[in-house]
Parts: C-alpha cells; sequence; structure tokens
C-alpha cells in the first residue's frame, strides 16, 4: 500500500441547513476523525492514483442535529457511508459532493500535516 496519503485533514462541511467543521486522520488504510459537534468518523480507506475511497461510518452523539437539517435524536446513532475524494480537490481546497444517507454535504477537504508512518 501507498501511503502518500497519510495525514491529518481539515473537514469544513455545508449541508442544506448548517455548516460544520472537523479533522480526519488517514494512516496506513484507518481513518478516524472528529467533528466539532462530537460527532466521530471510524472506518478505512484505499488510496488510487486519482483519489482516496473512503468507507465510514459516522457516529453522531444524542442531541445533535446534523448539517443536512436532520433533527437531534434522544440516543447515539450511527450513519455508514462512502465517499471518494479527488486528490485534485484536496490540493486546490475545491468542495465535493458526498451524499450521506440523511441528504448531501458539500465537503472541502485540506491537508494539514503528513505522518510519517
Amino acid at each position: 500500500m501507498n501511503n502518500a496519503v497519510n495525514g491529518i485533514y481539515a473537514l469544513t462541511f455545508r449541508g442544506a441547513s448548517g455548516v460544520g467543521m472537523g479533522l480526519l486522520e488517514l494512516r496506513n488504510g484507518i481513518a478516524a476523525g472528529a467533528d466539532a459537534t462530537g460527532a466521530t468518523y471510524d472506518g478505512t480507506y484505499e488510496e488510487t492514483e486519482q483519489d482516496i475511497r473512503l468507507d465510514l461510518s459516522m457516529t453522531v452523539p444524542a442531541g445533535v442535529a446534523l448539517v443536512q437539517g436532520t433533527l437531534p435524536r434522544p440516543m447515539q446513532y450511527s450513519v455508514p457511508f462512502h465517499a471518494t475524494i479527488p486528490k485534485t480537490a484536496i490540493e486546490t481546497s475545491a468542495p465535493i459532493l458526498v451524499e450521506l444517507p440523511p441528504g448531501p454535504v458539500n465537503v472541502i477537504v485540506r491537508r494539514l500535516r503528513t505522518l510519517a508512518h
């Protein structure tokens, strides 16, 4: 596996009813992160020459509304999703559309730092 994408990434995202920010770490095929609402992201990724393909589950804490307009729920829940991030979008800070089950989100992914291993 090529580890060229190992790093910490800033996420800025916008849905139908709000905006958010978070961090995502990619390291040796494992993805882990969190956003400002306390939602966490866990899963795996594959790197191709052109993009990064993520297979993630977002765990949403009780009482948190999503940027897509999803109302808060009384209990924690998880939302599995897939996303493909073109490497050119990371280099240029171009927004990409990510389709999540609660609704679409535009995401800007920016590398903050690289990780050696």
